[in-house]
C-alpha cells in the first residue's frame, strides 16, 4: 500500500493530489452524515412528528455511505494494480483516475443534496408561514390597490337656496316700512272743513277749535287720521273686532297733535257713561318736558267746557311723585300725558290702572325708541297685555268683549328700524304717509320752506359769533331780514349759555338793539315757558339746543339758523321744521366752515334721497369778505345774469379788536 502511494519519481503527482482531495471530501461527508443523524425531529405547526420522512432520509444516507466505501476500496485496488503493471502507460492511468474522480464528485453532490433535503424542506415551510418582506409586501399592495382618481380641491357644489320675496336682508328692511305693511300715501295739500267730517265731530270740539285755536279747516294728516279713527270707534259700538294700529309719518307743522287729540276727546264725550266713571282712557308719551307742557296746554283748550280730567306727569313739576300717585289711584284721570321716565316710576308703583285704556299715543316715536328709558316700552306692553289676558277669565260679559287698545305712532321722521318697532308689538298696523305728489321719501318738508347754506372759509371760524352777528343785519334778495322771530340751534347747553352772553356783549359794544335769549334743559319749566311765551308774543332771537327741535309749535318763527351742524338727517329735518308751520313761509340757513363741514352737510342732507323737498333745491349763498371780492362778484353777476344771494362780510381791524375785548370780558 505504501509503495503504491509513494512515487519517488514524481510521475504520478497529479493523481496523488486528486486522491487527497477525494479523501478530504469523504471526511467532510462523514461529518455531515453524523450531524444529520444527531438532528432532533421538529414538530410541525400541528404538533405531529415527521417520523416517516426522517426514516427514509436515514436509509438513503446509509446506502450512500456504502457506495462511497465500495468506491474507495476499488480505487485502492486499482491504484495497487496499476503500480505493479508495467504494460499500462501513464496516460491511461491518468485518464482512469480523472474519470473516477469526476464520478466521485457527482456522487458527492447528489449525496449533499440528499443530506440537506430535509433541512431545505423545513426551511421552505417556515418561510411560507413568515410575512413577506416590507419591500415585497408594499409591491404586492401597490399592485392590488386600485388607482385613486385625483380631483381638484374646489368646494363641493351646494344646493341653490329657494327664491322667496320675503327673504329680505336687515339692511333692506331698514330702508323703508314695506316689510311691515303697505303704505298709504296722501297728498299734503288736501284741506277740508272740520264741520264736514263724517262721522260728525262734536259741537263743543268744533267750538273750541274755532275760538281757542283759530282754525276751521283741517290739514291732510288730520283728515286722514281723524276720519279713520272716528269710523273705527263707531264700528266698535256694535262689533268689538279690533281694527288695527296706526303709523303716521307727516311733515313737521302738519297738525299731527290735533289729529290724535280730537278722536280721544270725541271717544270720551260719546261713550254714553259719565266721564268720571270711565277711568284712564288714553296715555300720551312724549320725549321732552316742554313738549309735555305744550300738549297739555292744547288739551286744556280742546276740552274747555267739558268734564274731562287731564294730568301731566313730569319731574320738577308742581306735584311730587307721591301726590301724583294719589291722584292716579283715585281713578279720576281720563287722559295722562307723560315722559317715559316718569311713566316707568308710576308703573313700578302700580299706581296706573290700565283696565279701560283705549288709546296709547307715542309721539316723536323715533326719538323715544332710540332713547329707551329703563325699557319703558317693553314694561308698558307687558302691563297692557297682562291686563287684557287677566280680563278674559272674568265671567262678566262686558270683560269678555273688551275693546283692544289702539296704538298711534307718530313722527315726522318715523323710524324704519325693524328691531325697534317690534318693541311696540303692533297689531295689524296701517301706515299713513302724508307726502306731496305721492313721493317715496319718508321725510317730508313743508312746501313753504326755503333752505339755504353759506360756505365760509375755515380760517374765519375763530370769528364765528361775530359772523353770526353780521348775519342779523343781512337782507336777502327777497327782502327777508334775520334779526327777529328766529331760532339759533347749537350743539350743547354750555354753547347756548356762552353764545347768549357773548352776543349780548357784542350787541352793547356795537350799539345794536337785537333781543337775544336762550333756552336749555337746565332751566325749570316755569322759566322755560315764560321765555317761550315772551318770544312768541314780542319776537327776538332765541338760542337753544335740539331740545326745542321736537314738537314745539310756534307759528311765529320766521327763520332757523344752524349755528352748529346737526348730528343726523332726522335732526336736520326737525330743526328746520320749527319754521314754515301751518302753511306759513319760513327760511332755514346752515353755516358751514371749511370743506370738512360742507362735506358733512352734504352727507346729512343730500344722502340717500330721504328728504322730499317738493322739487326745490338748497340755495348756495355766495360769501365774500372784502370789497374787491364784492366788485368781482357783482361783475360776474351782471355777466351771467345770476340772481343768487351774496352775503357780505366786512370785518375791520376795529371790529376784531372789539371782539377780542368781549372775549376777554366773558
Amino acid at each position: 500500500m505504501f509503495a503504491a502511494r509513494y512515487d519517488p519519481t514524481g510521475s504520478k503527482n497529479i493523481s496523488t493530489q486528486e486522491k487527497k482531495e477525494i479523501l478530504l471530501k469523504k471526511l467532510k461527508n462523514k461529518k455531515n452524515i453524523q450531524q444529520n443523524d444527531e438532528i432532533i425531529p421538529e414538530k410541525d405547526h400541528d404538533g405531529d412528528i415527521q417520523m416517516e420522512n426522517e426514516d427514509n432520509e436515514i436509509a438513503e444516507e446509509t446506502n450512500n455511505k456504502r457506495k462511497r466505501e465500495e468506491i474507495g476500496s476499488d480505487s485502492e485496488d486499482y491504484s495497487s494494480d496499476s503500480s505493479n503493471s508495467e504494460s499500462e502507460s501513464d496516460l491511461d492511468s491518468d485518464s482512469d483516475s480523472k474519470s473516477n474522480s469526476q464520478q466521485i464528485q457527482e456522487d458527492d453532490s447528489i449525496n449533499i443534496k440528499n443530506a440537506h433535503k430535509s433541512v431545505l424542506t423545513r426551511f421552505q415551510k417556515v418561510m411560507k408561514k413568515q410575512p413577506l418582506v416590507n419591500g415585497q409586501d408594499e409591491e404586492i399592495e401597490e399592485q392590488n390597490i386600485e388607482p385613486i382618481e385625483v380631483k381638484d380641491v374646489a368646494p363641493l357644489p351646494q344646493l341653490q337656496l329657494p327664491r322667496d320675496k320675503q327673504l329680505y336682508s336687515q339692511i333692506h328692511k331698514n330702508q323703508n316700512l314695506d316689510w311691515l305693511t303697505k303704505p298709504a300715501y296722501y297728498d299734503s295739500t288736501t284741506t277740508k272743513p272740520f264741520i264736514e267730517f263724517k262721522p260728525k265731530i262734536e259741537d263743543i270740539i268744533l267750538k273750541n277749535l274755532k275760538n281757542e285755536f283759530k282754525i276751521e279747516n283741517a290739514f291732510s294728516v288730520q283728515i286722514t287720521l281723524i276720519e279713520e279713527l272716528l269710523k273705527d270707534l263707531k264700528r266698535n259700538k256694535l262689533d268689538p273686532t279690533p281694527r288695527g294700529d296706526y303709523l303716521i309719518n307727516a311733515a313737521t307743522g302738519s297738525g299731527k297733535t290735533l289729529s290724535y287729540l280730537i278722536p280721544i276727546v270725541q271717544q270720551l264725550l260719546t261713550n254714553g257713561n259719565k266721564i268720571k266713571d270711565l277711568g284712564l282712557s288714553a296715555i300720551i308719551i312724549l320725549p321732552t318736558k316742554p313738549l309735555v307742557q305744550q300738549v297739555y296746554s292744547d288739551l286744556l283748550k280742546l276740552t274747555k267746557g267739558t268734564d274731562i280730567n287731564i294730568m301731566a306727569l313730569k319731574s320738577g313739576g308742581d306735584l311730587s311723585i307721591n301726590e301724583e300717585n294719589k291722584r292716579l289711584k283715585s281713578n279720576l284721570i281720563n287722559i295722562l300725558i307723560t315722559t317715559p321716565g316718569r311713566l316707568v316710576e308710576h308703573l313700578n308703583l302700580n299706581s296706573i290702572n290700565l283696565q279701560n285704556l283705549r288709546f296709547l299715543v307715542v309721539d316723536e316715536a323715533d326719538r323715544l325708541l332710540n332713547q329707551n328709558f329703563q325699557d319703558w316700552c317693553d314694561l308698558l306692553m307687558n302691563k297692557i297685555e297682562n291686563n287684557d289676558n287677566n280680563d278674559t277669565f272674568n265671567n262678566d260679559i262686558d270683560k269678555l268683549f273688551k275693546l283692544r287698545c289702539i296704538k298711534l305712532v307718530l313722527s315726522a321722521t318715523l323710524t324704519t328700524n325693524s328691531e325697534k318697532l317690534t318693541h311696540l308689538r303692533l297689531f295689524k298696523p296701517r301706515l299713513v304717509i302724508v307726502n306731496s305728489d305721492n313721493q317715496q321719501e319718508l321725510y317730508q318738508l313743508p312746501k313753504s320752506l326755503n333752505e339755504k347754506v353759506i360756505r365760509i372759509t375755515e380760517k374765519l371760524s375763530y370769528y364765528k359769533p361775530l359772523i353770526l352777528l353780521n348775519l342779523f343785519k343781512w337782507i336777502d334778495k327777497f327782502d327777508n331780514k334775520y334779526n327777529n322771530f328766529g331760532i339759533i340751534f347749537t350743539k350743547s347747553n354750555e354753547s347756548t349759555i356762552r353764545l347768549n352772553k357773548l352776543l349780548n356783549e357784542l350787541n352793547k359794544s356795537f350799539g345794536l338793539n337785537n333781543k337775544i335769549d336762550c333756552i336749555n334743559s337746565m332751566m325749570n319749566n316755569q322759566e322755560r315757558n315764560k321765555i317761550l311765551k315772551n318770544f312768541d308774543e314780542t319776537g327776538g332771537i332765541l338760542i337753544c339746543t335740539d331740545l326745542l327741535s321736537r314738537g314745539i309749535n310756534l307759528t311765529s318763527i320766521k327763520f332757523v339758523i344752524n349755528y352748529d351742524l346737526p348730528t343726523s338727517t332726522k335732526e336736520y329735518v326737525h330743526r328746520i321744521g320749527r319754521t314754515a308751520r301751518a302753511g306759513n313761509s319760513g327760511n332755514a340757513i346752515t353755516l358751514c366752515y371749511g370743506e370738512g363741514e360742507f362735506k358733512w352737510f352734504k352727507k346729512v342732507v343730500y344722502s340717500g334721497k330721504q328728504i322730499n323737498r317738493n322739487n326745490k333745491e338748497i340755495t348756495d349763498i355766495k360769501f365774500v369778505k372784502d370789497k374787491n371780492d364784492i366788485n368781482n362778484e357783482g361783475k360776474e353777476k351782471d355777466n351771467n345774469n345770476d340772481n343768487s344771494d351774496i352775503f357780505e362780510l366786512n370785518l375791520s381791524d376795529s371790529d376784531k379788536e372789539i371782539y377780542e375785548k368781549c372775549l376777554k370780558d366773558l
